[in-house]
């Protein structure tokens, strides 16, 4: 009932979003007022054409390296061709209001999020650490990728995991040093604003992780921070956590308040698409193909991408025509997709490829492998003091507030996402690893020594009991597992585009993640039971107790967060399993690059968000430069 009449809200509020930033396709903000995307820059669908890049995929990493391509005073053409098309008329406020995130929290940490216009609704195999669940695993299909979807929250990782991953790769181009500077490069960071935020909360941050020159995205606290926060604080702090002057620094052992990718004048969602690429619209002669399927990546005799075959959208969907490209194919299609069109393309384990009748182009087995990712656990906590579960629950009268907030000063709980707030980071410590096995203390032995194991991220929406009260209150404490052991998988499951991949995060299939996740559990109970605002247990709630006990609950309720990459790892060349280089050049071909969290070495710790953004930085500096 609650999600009805929240969906209802949302369209008594029809055009909410109209009414702040004007009625636009694709809205973004700029000194003039919003701007939107003009004709001139859509691609002519069902026509060939030649540009000198092209990017397949137009989300969080995408739009980002075509925005600097375009940009690049050289006047590089630059085309990007995405299989879905805008969110903003597609999903409207559900998407571009911050708080109508709520709709969706409590299917996405369980794992059966509907599928939906903007995204790929993929279904896992069946996962034996999740007592063999197939869970839905939702993939951008929309300009924005990822950032037109996610719960906002940016935040980046220890400086130890970068030089992790310079280690990795052998590659100093990849320490903190070398790409502390691509991050503050895509972001405009915006203070807190005491008038619609409780200036009590005093929000710390560091002003030296931002350049003041910095953006097109804009990184804010939201208009909206909920009441929890110094309550929870107040709990870590007595468990010994030590509060951060922000999240973005480089360090994160310890609590702080996350920034997020809404832009505050506003109170919308800034994502890569309404920053970067409509940036790059309003500078740049930049092409786009929405509803466009790349459906093969073209190479000549050798062995270089010369373009990519597409099949076309709406009157030309039964056609296939050609987009070339005299420079570079970029692929920027996600953890699922862009190993998937790897190996279409002939490009993957020769074994899978002959199976297929696919034409080998380059035999890289580790095309599909090596998936990392972070398994998610949610306790939901009856509390006293107000969150947006009234609203989720449908309250009309909390929802009429809420809209009457977001509409007139575009603030209140629908101007915020619902999160950021007691953000915090340990190795668990070693009262809750007293049971860990040798194995697993010596793999987690090996991380580097401010790599956090476990992320605890408390929500204001949560599930809640079916006879709620009209002034009940509840909210989850959520815990992201950083430093799994288990890797996954994917392989094609025929050599076309438009079936889909075969996927298998493989989620605690090793026993010492489970191992990490029951001492996170109980480290989550304290965490909620230190703290003064919290009346009872939910969920799981008290009967689950033993050790045992927890494991059950875990294997049965752990879910994602969508934050998965790796399948296009990274690495030297003299590792088989590698399959793009440190400049994300794919081995074995030429012309042709994995530019998205696909390609890292592994996933880094924390929300991998920021790291893409960097990433599409780093990478489209070193295609201007030719490094």
């Amino acid at each position: 009932m609650g999600f009805l009449y929240l969906l209802t809200s949302g369209a008594v509020a029809a055009g909410l979003v109209a009414k702040v930033t004007g009625d636009t396709i694709g809205a973004s903000v700029g000194a003039d007022g919003v701007t939107d995307i003009f004709g001139n820059h859509f691609g002519q669908p069902g026509v060939n054409a030649t540009y000198d890049y092209i990017v397949i995929g137009g989300g969080n990493a995408g739009n980002t390296i075509a925005a600097r391509l375009a940009l690049d005073p050289a006047g590089y053409s630059v085309a990007v061709v995405e299989a879905g098309s805008f969110y903003e008329i597609l999903n409207g406020n559900r998407t571009q209001v911050p708080g109508y995130n709520y709709i969706g929290a409590l299917s996405s940490f369980v794992g059966d999020k509907p599928a939906s216009l903007t995204a790929f609704g993929l279904k896992t195999e069946p996962q034996a650490g999740y007592n063999d669940r197939e869970i839905v695993y939702v993939a951008g299909q929309t300009f924005g990728g990822g950032t037109a979807a996610n719960y906002m929250g940016y935040f980046r990782p220890s400086s130890g995991a970068h030089d992790h991953w310079a280690e990795f790769v052998q590659d100093e181009f990849w320490t903190w040093d070398n790409v502390y500077s691509y991050y503050k490069k895509s972001v405009n960071f915006v203070p807190p604003d005491y008038t619609k935020i409780d200036p009590s909360l005093n929000i710390t941050y560091d002003p030296s992780s931002n350049d003041p020159n910095g953006g097109p995205l804009h990184i804010s606290y939201g208009n909206y921070q909920g009441e929890y926060g110094p309550y929870l604080d107040a709990s870590l702090k007595k468990l010994g956590f030590t509060p951060l002057p922000g999240l973005n620094s480089g360090k994160m052992m310890g609590y702080g308040t996350a920034t997020g990718t809404v832009d505050p004048r506003t109170a919308t969602r800034d994502s890569s698409e309404t920053s970067f690429l409509q940036f790059a619209a309003q500078n740049s002669d930049i092409k786009i193909y929405p509803d466009t399927l790349a459906k093969k990546i073209l190479f000549d005799g050798e062995k270089k991408a010369t373009g990519v075959l597409v099949q076309g959208n709406f009157a030309t969907a039964q056609f296939n025509y050609e987009l070339k490209a005299s420079r570079e194919v970029i692929v920027s299609a996600g953890v699922w997709h862009s190993p998937q069109l790897l190996m279409v393309s002939g490009i993957g384990p020769a074994s899978t490829l002959n199976a297929h009748d696919i034409e080998v182009v380059a035999d890289l087995p580790g095309v599909g492998q090596n998936e990392r990712d972070q398994p998610f656990m949610a306790l939901t906590y009856k509390v006293n003091v107000t969150t947006n579960t009234q609203i989720v629950a449908g309250n009309p009268e909390a929802n009429a507030e809420a809209v009457a907030q977001y509409l007139n000063h575009q603030s209140g709980p629908l101007s915020g996402i619902g999160a950021g707030q007691s953000v915090a980071f340990e190795k668990i410590p070693a009262p809750y690893r007293n049971k860990y096995s040798n194995t697993t203390m010596q793999y987690l032995s090996a991380f580097p020594s401010d790599w956090p194991e476990v992320e605890y991220l408390p929500l204001e929406s949560s599930a809640f009991p079916p006879d709620i009260g009209p002034n009940d209150n509840y909210m989850y404490i959520g815990g992201a597992m950083l430093s799994p052991a288990s890797k996954g998988n994917m392989t094609i499951s025929s050599a076309d585009m438009m079936d889909p991949p075969i996927i298998s995060p493989n989620w605690l299939l090793e026993p010492g993640d489970l191992e990490q996740s029951i001492a996170a559990f109980h480290r989550i109970r304290d965490i909620a039971f230190n703290s003064t605002i919290v009346e009872a247990e939910y969920l799981p709630g008290p009967n689950v107790t033993t050790d045992e006990e927890i494991a059950e609950w875990l294997k049965e309720n752990m879910s994602l967060i969508y934050h998965g990459g790796s399948t296009c790892r990274m690495g030297p060349k003299s590792d088989p399993e590698t399959v793009v280089d440190s400049r994300a050049r794919v081995i074995g071909v030429k012309g042709l690059r994995v530019v998205d969290a696909s390609a890292f070495p592994f996933v880094p710790p924390g929300q991998p968000m920021s790291v893409v953004y960097m990433f599409a930085e780093k990478i489209a500096d070193a295609v201007l430069k030719d490094l």
